[in-house]
């Protein structure tokens, strides 16, 4: 195991505390530099489930990005803030808002600096990880978590109903994503 591979993940001090919970992982034959360079350059948009829910969810077709970009780009004005990366070993990315409203209802103004802080009644936050763990030297465990915290009473039963819907389905595009940082990250070895 790497060192990296026995620290705590640093999700755990961004949001220790939380009501919901989903995590998945996947092994790639692949080192963890190359896997997390191909987790950073993944379009998730590319992913046809992710356009289909997204469409379904909205109302609005989900497009393609046809620019290529980062994926510190392309969360730029979406809300989802870069909350802490430690290159070839974890990203944590946070997001606020009101979930189960049809838009999402993101806090636009979320700060990373701001995120462990936030608490704001009636909104819900959320913190994504990608954690890489060497197995063998050419082998990295990918993995990812979602946690969920709620404030108040009224965000975590309308949150509860959401992700009773919903969770499924976000389920089946994290795997979606771990699957194409697999397929991008295998064909490069």
């Amino acid at each position: 195991m790497s060192p990296g591979a026995e620290a705590r993940p640093r999700i755990d001090a961004l949001l220790p505390h939380y009501d919901f919970r989903a995590s998945y992982q996947i092994r790639i034959t692949a080192s963890r530099p190359v896997v997390y360079a191909c987790l950073l350059h993944s379009d998730f948009s590319e992913l046809w489930v992710m356009r289909f829910l997204m469409t379904l969810r909205t109302g609005k077709r989900m497009r393609r990005h046809h620019t290529p970009s980062d994926l510190r780009q392309r969360l730029q004005g979406t809300g989802f803030v870069i909350l802490e990366e430690i290159p070839d070993d974890e990203l944590v990315i946070g997001v606020a808002g009101r979930f189960w409203r049809p838009d999402g209802g993101r806090s636009l103004d979320l700060t990373g600096a701001g995120f462990i802080e936030f608490s704001r009644p009636g909104y819900a936050k959320v913190a994504w990880n990608f954690r890489l763990l060497e197995e063998l030297p050419e082998t990295t465990i990918l993995s990812t978590e979602t946690r969920i915290k709620c404030f108040g009473r009224a965000a975590l039963l309308k949150f509860g109903i959401y992700w009773s819907l919903v969770g499924p389905f976000s389920g089946l595009i994290r795997k979606a994503i771990l699957k194409q940082v697999k397929t991008k990250a295998e064909s490069r070895m």
